[in-house]
């Protein structure tokens, strides 16, 4: 069975639930989503970057999930006045993580934080809020409180790619992020926007590189077809 690592989030602040600000985490959903896809799902918890060696070698495949804001440091900017909570032991771990999965040739799937943090380990900029940074903005890309399973924009294929036997012209995507890809990382390749031209997706197929900016794993909720995107990447996999 294929191996697909997942790196967990964490809780950066006490939670009343658990008393304390020590657990890692990662949504079910995603579970569900490289599960169904005949996959075996493995969590990474945060940790040291010596050991992401050892993670990816244990692995056939690396997933990275959303969360918080990628901090700017990363792409050589001071934080925005309305940049949103940062975590950099998480982004210190991931970044680590894309540059060993490169290293071992192993197929990499971005979402939403997760295509961001790629696009800037590969040297790529973000904008840090696109409410007061992105000129031309006009769609809703942030659609709390609509619930997360709702699919609420159109995206746009911008070439023949991987997205092109599961999406068309009609597809409606979830959106919940307010950073985006500002200036994509060599190599990578514009696979989709939305109407208002914000990357929605990019790739790389030499690199067996693949990210989207929406949620497919919260659309699965309700949604059985956006199955198809993570059983398309599992196919990816050697």
């Amino acid at each position: 069975m294929k191996k697909v690592g997942i790196p967990s989030n964490n809780l950066v602040h006490a939670n009343a639930h658990f008393g304390t600000n020590y657990v890692d985490y990662i949504q079910k959903n995603y579970i569900d989503g490289i599960s169904g896809a005949n996959a075996l799902p493995i969590v990474f918890p945060i940790g040291d970057t010596k050991l992401a060696k050892a993670y990816i070698d244990s692995v056939d495949a690396l997933l990275l999930a959303g969360g918080q804001d990628v901090s700017p440091v990363y792409f050589g900017e001071d934080p925005h006045i309305n940049l949103h909570e940062t975590d950099d032991r998480r982004d210190v771990f991931e970044v680590a993580l894309v540059i060993e999965a490169l290293k071992q040739e192993k197929p990499i799937l971005g979402i939403c934080r997760g295509l961001q943090i790629i696009n800037v380990a590969l040297g790529g900029t973000l904008y840090q809020d696109l409410g007061s940074q992105y000129d031309g903005l006009s769609v809703k890309h942030n659609q709390y409180p609509t619930k997360w399973y709702v699919p609420t924009h159109h995206i746009v294929l911008q070439r023949q790619s991987w997205l092109s036997d599961i999406f068309d012209e009609k597809s409606l995507v979830n959106s919940f992020h307010h950073q985006a890809v500002k200036r994509l990382a060599d190599g990578l390749k514009l696979d989709a926007t939305s109407s208002d031209n914000v990357v929605e997706a990019f790739s790389d197929d030499s690199r067996r590189i693949y990210a989207v900016q929406w949620h497919p794993e919260m659309l699965l909720m309700d949604n059985p077809d956006a199955q198809e995107l993570f059983d398309s990447f599992v196919a990816k996999i050697e």
